[in-house]
Protein backbone atom coordinates (compact mmCIF):
# COMPACT_ATOMS: atom_id res chain seq x y z
CA UNK A 1 0.00 0.00 0.00
CA UNK A 2 2.63 2.48 1.30
CA UNK A 3 4.53 2.01 -2.49
CA UNK A 4 1.21 2.60 -4.43
CA UNK A 5 1.05 6.06 -2.64
CA UNK A 6 4.62 6.86 -3.39
CA UNK A 7 3.85 5.89 -6.72
CA UNK A 8 0.94 8.22 -6.80
CA UNK A 9 2.40 11.18 -6.00
CA UNK A 10 5.50 10.56 -8.14
CA UNK A 11 3.20 10.52 -10.88
CA UNK A 12 1.84 13.65 -10.54
CA UNK A 13 4.80 15.60 -9.14
CA UNK A 14 5.81 14.72 -13.07
CA UNK A 15 3.08 15.43 -14.05
CA UNK A 16 2.70 18.70 -12.72
CA UNK A 17 6.53 19.87 -13.80
CA UNK A 18 5.62 18.56 -17.37
CA UNK A 19 3.28 21.58 -17.15
CA UNK A 20 5.30 23.85 -15.84
CA UNK A 21 7.78 23.58 -18.40
CA UNK A 22 5.16 24.97 -20.51
CA UNK A 23 4.17 27.73 -18.44
CA UNK A 24 4.87 31.59 -18.88
CA UNK A 25 5.01 33.19 -15.42
CA UNK A 26 3.60 36.49 -15.92
CA UNK A 27 3.34 37.46 -12.22
CA UNK A 28 7.29 36.98 -10.85
CA UNK A 29 7.84 40.22 -10.14
CA UNK A 30 3.99 40.48 -8.63
CA UNK A 31 4.45 38.43 -5.10
CA UNK A 32 1.54 36.39 -3.16
CA UNK A 33 0.68 38.47 0.27
CA UNK A 34 0.14 36.16 3.08
CA UNK A 35 -3.59 37.18 4.09
CA UNK A 36 -4.44 37.83 7.93
CA UNK A 37 -5.19 34.77 9.91
CA UNK A 38 -9.19 35.33 9.34
CA UNK A 39 -8.84 34.89 5.59
CA UNK A 40 -8.72 31.61 3.40
CA UNK A 41 -11.12 29.61 5.97
CA UNK A 42 -13.20 26.77 4.63
CA UNK A 43 -15.65 24.47 5.41
CA UNK A 44 -15.63 20.61 3.95
CA UNK A 45 -18.77 17.79 3.82
CA UNK A 46 -19.18 14.74 2.23
CA UNK A 47 -19.41 10.91 2.45
CA UNK A 48 -16.44 8.68 2.88
CA UNK A 49 -15.71 4.78 1.88
CA UNK A 50 -13.45 2.53 4.77
CA UNK A 51 -11.84 -0.57 3.81
CA UNK A 52 -10.37 -1.47 6.74
CA UNK A 53 -6.90 -3.79 7.14
CA UNK A 54 -6.70 -4.94 10.62
CA UNK A 55 -3.08 -7.29 11.17
CA UNK A 56 -2.97 -10.65 9.73
CA UNK A 57 -6.15 -10.34 7.45
CA UNK A 58 -5.96 -10.69 3.54
CA UNK A 59 -6.86 -7.47 2.04
CA UNK A 60 -8.61 -9.10 -1.07
CA UNK A 61 -11.36 -10.14 1.05
CA UNK A 62 -11.90 -6.46 2.33
CA UNK A 63 -15.42 -6.77 0.52
CA UNK A 64 -17.37 -7.27 2.17
CA UNK A 65 -15.82 -8.23 5.68
CA UNK A 66 -14.14 -4.77 5.88
CA UNK A 67 -16.30 -2.52 4.37
CA UNK A 68 -17.76 0.39 5.89
CA UNK A 69 -19.65 3.96 4.87
CA UNK A 70 -20.29 7.32 6.79
CA UNK A 71 -20.28 11.00 6.95
CA UNK A 72 -17.00 13.65 7.13
CA UNK A 73 -17.27 17.02 8.28
CA UNK A 74 -13.86 19.30 8.39
CA UNK A 75 -12.44 23.09 8.32
CA UNK A 76 -9.24 24.29 7.55
CA UNK A 77 -7.79 27.46 6.50
CA UNK A 78 -5.10 28.23 3.58
CA UNK A 79 -1.97 30.05 5.64
CA UNK A 80 -0.29 30.69 1.85
CA UNK A 81 -1.14 29.43 -1.39
CA UNK A 82 1.36 26.51 -0.52
CA UNK A 83 -0.03 24.94 3.04
CA UNK A 84 -3.21 24.60 4.47
CA UNK A 85 -4.02 23.03 8.05
CA UNK A 86 -7.53 21.14 7.50
CA UNK A 87 -9.17 19.22 10.63
CA UNK A 88 -11.17 16.86 9.79
CA UNK A 89 -13.78 14.42 11.92
CA UNK A 90 -15.41 11.33 10.24
CA UNK A 91 -18.45 9.36 11.84
CA UNK A 92 -18.55 5.79 10.03
CA UNK A 93 -20.62 2.34 10.29
CA UNK A 94 -23.24 4.83 12.65
CA UNK A 95 -25.92 4.62 9.87
CA UNK A 96 -28.51 2.05 9.41
CA UNK A 97 -29.13 3.64 5.43
CA UNK A 98 -25.30 2.01 5.19
CA UNK A 99 -24.79 -1.20 7.26
CA UNK A 100 -22.87 -3.69 5.67
CA UNK A 101 -24.10 -7.11 7.04
CA UNK A 102 -21.48 -9.03 6.13
CA UNK A 103 -18.74 -6.71 7.99
CA UNK A 104 -16.21 -9.15 9.70
CA UNK A 105 -13.23 -6.93 10.16
CA UNK A 106 -14.16 -4.57 13.02
CA UNK A 107 -14.88 -5.11 16.73
CA UNK A 108 -16.81 -6.95 18.26
CA UNK A 109 -15.47 -10.28 16.37
CA UNK A 110 -18.45 -12.29 15.38
CA UNK A 111 -21.17 -10.07 15.89
CA UNK A 112 -21.72 -8.04 12.71
CA UNK A 113 -24.35 -5.69 13.90
CA UNK A 114 -23.12 -4.72 17.17
CA UNK A 115 -21.14 -2.54 16.29
CA UNK A 116 -23.40 -0.24 14.16
CA UNK A 117 -25.96 -0.82 17.06
CA UNK A 118 -23.37 0.65 19.76
CA UNK A 119 -22.61 3.90 17.35
CA UNK A 120 -19.98 2.75 14.41
CA UNK A 121 -16.35 4.52 15.20
CA UNK A 122 -14.98 7.39 15.23
CA UNK A 123 -12.20 9.34 13.89
CA UNK A 124 -10.57 12.60 14.59
CA UNK A 125 -7.36 14.24 12.88
CA UNK A 126 -5.22 17.16 11.27
CA UNK A 127 -4.27 16.96 7.81
CA UNK A 128 -1.23 19.24 6.45
CA UNK A 129 -2.23 20.38 2.98
CA UNK A 130 0.39 20.60 0.45
CA UNK A 131 -1.31 22.25 -2.68
CA UNK A 132 1.15 20.29 -5.41
CA UNK A 133 -0.01 22.69 -8.37
CA UNK A 134 1.09 26.03 -6.49
CA UNK A 135 4.14 24.70 -5.11
CA UNK A 136 5.46 23.60 -9.06
CA UNK A 137 3.60 25.99 -11.03
CA UNK A 138 2.83 29.05 -8.97
CA UNK A 139 -0.25 30.65 -7.63
CA UNK A 140 -2.83 31.48 -10.07
CA UNK A 141 -6.27 32.70 -8.86
CA UNK A 142 -7.89 31.08 -11.76
CA UNK A 143 -7.23 27.65 -11.76
CA UNK A 144 -10.10 25.36 -11.05
CA UNK A 145 -8.23 22.30 -10.40
CA UNK A 146 -5.62 22.15 -7.67
CA UNK A 147 -4.05 18.71 -6.80
CA UNK A 148 -2.94 17.91 -2.87
CA UNK A 149 -1.08 16.11 -0.72
CA UNK A 150 -0.68 15.47 3.29
CA UNK A 151 0.30 13.25 6.12
CA UNK A 152 -2.06 13.64 8.79
CA UNK A 153 -2.13 12.38 12.30
CA UNK A 154 -5.01 11.99 15.11
CA UNK A 155 -7.43 9.37 17.16
CA UNK A 156 -9.92 6.56 16.24
CA UNK A 157 -11.88 5.55 18.31
CA UNK A 158 -14.24 2.06 18.13
CA UNK A 159 -17.29 2.83 20.26
CA UNK A 160 -18.54 -0.45 20.13
CA UNK A 161 -15.86 -1.91 22.88
CA UNK A 162 -14.51 1.63 24.15
CA UNK A 163 -11.19 1.88 22.71
CA UNK A 164 -9.09 4.39 21.55
CA UNK A 165 -6.17 4.52 19.55
CA UNK A 166 -3.41 7.06 18.09
CA UNK A 167 -3.76 7.05 14.05
CA UNK A 168 -1.11 8.52 11.45
CA UNK A 169 -1.25 8.59 7.79
CA UNK A 170 -0.22 9.61 4.63
CA UNK A 171 -2.88 10.59 1.46
CA UNK A 172 -3.45 12.30 -1.86
CA UNK A 173 -6.38 14.61 -3.06
CA UNK A 174 -7.87 17.65 -5.35
CA UNK A 175 -10.57 19.78 -5.58
CA UNK A 176 -11.76 21.08 -8.67
CA UNK A 177 -13.46 25.23 -8.05
CA UNK A 178 -16.95 25.34 -9.31
CA UNK A 179 -17.87 29.44 -8.51
CA UNK A 180 -16.66 32.10 -6.57
CA UNK A 181 -17.15 30.10 -3.48
CA UNK A 182 -18.15 26.61 -4.06
CA UNK A 183 -15.53 23.51 -4.49
CA UNK A 184 -15.75 19.63 -5.01
CA UNK A 185 -13.35 17.40 -3.26
CA UNK A 186 -12.04 14.44 -3.10
CA UNK A 187 -9.13 12.07 -1.43
CA UNK A 188 -7.65 9.31 -0.70
CA UNK A 189 -5.29 8.23 2.40
CA UNK A 190 -4.36 5.17 4.57
CA UNK A 191 -4.10 5.13 7.78
CA UNK A 192 -1.95 3.05 10.48
CA UNK A 193 -2.89 2.64 14.57
CA UNK A 194 -2.61 0.05 17.35
CA UNK A 195 -4.21 -3.06 17.72
CA UNK A 196 -6.64 -1.39 20.27
CA UNK A 197 -9.22 -0.19 17.71
CA UNK A 198 -9.96 -3.51 15.93
CA UNK A 199 -9.96 -5.18 19.64
CA UNK A 200 -10.29 -8.95 19.24
CA UNK A 201 -10.27 -8.61 15.72
CA UNK A 202 -6.15 -7.88 15.34
CA UNK A 203 -3.15 -8.42 16.61
CA UNK A 204 -0.32 -6.46 17.14
CA UNK A 205 1.40 -6.47 14.28
CA UNK A 206 2.95 -2.89 12.31
CA UNK A 207 5.29 -3.91 10.02
CA UNK A 208 3.66 -2.44 6.63
CA UNK A 209 5.69 -4.79 4.54
CA UNK A 210 3.92 -8.11 6.28
CA UNK A 211 0.39 -6.15 7.04
CA UNK A 212 -0.76 -3.68 9.60
CA UNK A 213 -3.60 -2.69 11.62
CA UNK A 214 -4.92 0.46 9.48
CA UNK A 215 -7.17 1.12 6.72
CA UNK A 216 -7.94 3.10 3.44
CA UNK A 217 -10.46 5.49 3.06
CA UNK A 218 -11.61 7.48 -0.02
CA UNK A 219 -13.35 11.40 0.76
CA UNK A 220 -16.26 13.04 -1.41
CA UNK A 221 -17.94 16.36 -0.93
CA UNK A 222 -18.38 19.97 -1.39
CA UNK A 223 -15.97 22.74 -0.10
CA UNK A 224 -17.59 26.27 0.62
CA UNK A 225 -14.99 29.00 1.11
CA UNK A 226 -15.84 31.50 3.99
CA UNK A 227 -15.20 35.79 4.18
CA UNK A 228 -14.32 38.18 1.77
CA UNK A 229 -11.22 36.09 0.50
CA UNK A 230 -13.22 33.71 -0.62
CA UNK A 231 -10.39 31.35 -0.81
CA UNK A 232 -8.13 33.35 -2.69
CA UNK A 233 -4.95 35.42 -1.99
CA UNK A 234 -4.18 38.99 -3.50
CA UNK A 235 -1.13 39.95 -4.92
CA UNK A 236 0.99 43.15 -3.91
CA UNK A 237 -0.15 45.65 -6.74
CA UNK A 238 -4.05 44.38 -5.74
CA UNK A 239 -3.46 46.92 -2.82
Amino acid sequence: MKKIFLTLVLTLICASSSFAQTKTDTTAGDPVVTNSFWDNWYLQAGLDMTLLNPYGSNFSHVFPKGKTFGFAGAVGKWFSPEISLRARLKWENGFPLFENGHLEWLAPAGRNGKNMDEGGFLAAYVDVMLNLHNVILGYDDSRKWNMLVFPRAGFISNLAISSSSPMVGVGIGSTYRLNERLSLYADVAYQVMTSEFFGDVAGTGMGVAAGSNGYLDFHIGVQWDLGKSKGKFKRLSQY
